[in-house]
């Protein structure tokens, strides 16, 4: 499997979106954040809580050390599934993990049925 790489919005579940390149490796499901495309103050939020989640014993997150930066790592082995979901005419990636965490990547309106794919590999 060759890394593969989209530019697609990730939306936090508290609230936000994050517009950035999320590749996917044989290893890894990473997102970097390049640039915030809501509100400033939101990634802050984002910082937060997604820190909260690695230090429960989340899923390798870590963050760059600036406010509107950050890099999100899913290990493969613990994903557990990646679907498609429709709101009203966005389309959006959604990949849960073992432990039932979800990561909601909005692709607008194009379909993300390529990354969703991607994902599950043995699944399709």
């Amino acid at each position: 499997m060759t890394n593969q790489t989209w530019t697609i919005n990730y939306l936090p579940t508290n609230g936000g979106r994050v517009t950035g390149r999320l590749t996917l490796t044989p290893e890894v499901v990473s997102f970097v954040g390049l640039y915030d495309s809501s509100n400033a103050q939101i990634v802050k939020s984002i910082s937060s809580a997604l820190g909260a989640f690695a230090l429960t014993g989340g899923h390798g997150n870590y963050f760059r050390d600036t406010s509107t930066d950050f890099t999100l790592t899913l290990p493969r082995q613990e994903v557990s599934s990646a679907d498609l979901r429709k709101k009203r005419l966005m389309k959006q990636a959604v990949i849960t993990m073992q432990d039932g965490s979800e990561f909601i990547f909005d692709y607008g309106m194009l379909n993300p049925k390529n990354l969703v794919a991607a994902v599950n590999p043995g699944r399709n």
